[in-house]
């Protein structure tokens, strides 16, 4: 079966793709910044590689690439998402990889275009991987918003408020899904031949959920009442760019 390469493998997402794919025996490189960290976090496997570079560390990941046909491609910087996706693309088809599964975003999210910045860097990064002369295949995987990111605001608002908040109505329902199903398809993808998948896209979500929706599921959880608070976009924009 082929090698796969796994970028961004000690994060939530690509921690179950490496694992998914050890499952099936795959052989797999993990490319971490931290070494020590995916020691702890996989259990010894003669099937697992581990290799520590950053996005800056290029030449790293050149000559640990050579010999994979497979890159699963996670990249959270949101700096130059662009250029770290294009540089580690190229220098992977140039490698000899054969298929990329990257980590895109659902374009259902944006309302118009460049109305979303988390959608428009993955769009440009899409289309300049696409761009990439004589390149191998290339799976876009489009997830709508995680319920995992949306958790980590929900902690503190349930534990000091009883509320979840948000500035759209509370009847208004949004796509979410969970990390889980994003990683068992693009396991899939990645064991699949490559011809099956080529350079497809697929969006992908697993619940639509209103405000409303989401608190009964918390307070059934958790075994107290949860509301939906609607707050507006000034105390929404507040609360986002001081702590997320």
């Amino acid at each position: 079966m082929s090698k796969v390469f796994v970028l961004g493998a000690t994060g939530q997402l690509g921690a179950a793709v490496v694992k998914g794919l050890l499952e099936k025996n795959v052989s797999v490189t993990a490319y971490v910044r931290d070494a020590s960290k995916a020691e702890k976090m996989f259990s010894k496997s003669s099937n697992l590689n581990v290799v520590q570079g950053d996005y800056d560390d290029l030449d790293v990941f050149k000559a640990a690439v050579t010999g994979h046909e497979r890159l699963f491609l996670m990249v959270q910087s949101f700096t130059d998402m662009r250029g770290v996706k294009y540089a580690f693309a190229k220098i992977a088809y140039e490698a000899g990889v054969k298929q990329i599964v990257d980590i895109s975003c659902s374009q259902d999210m944006a309302l118009s275009w460049r109305s979303n910045t988390v959608c428009e860097n993955h769009r440009e990064s899409e289309e300049a991987i696409i761009s990439i002369p004589n390149r191998g295949k290339y799976v876009a995987l489009r997830p709508s918003g995680f319920f995992s990111n949306f958790f980590h605001g929900d902690v503190h608002t349930v534990r000091y408020t009883n509320a979840i908040m948000g500035c759209v109505p509370s009847d208004e329902k949004r796509m979410w899904i969970s990390p889980t199903d994003i990683s068992l398809l693009a396991v899939n993808v990645l064991t699949e031949p490559i011809e099956q998948h080529k350079d497809c896209v697929y969006e992908m979500t697993s619940e639509s959920l209103s405000g409303d929706d989401r608190a009964q599921i918390l307070s059934k959880v958790l075994g107290k009442d949860i509301k939906y608070v609607l707050r507006s976009a000034v105390e929404e924009y507040k609360a986002m760019t001081g702590h997320a």
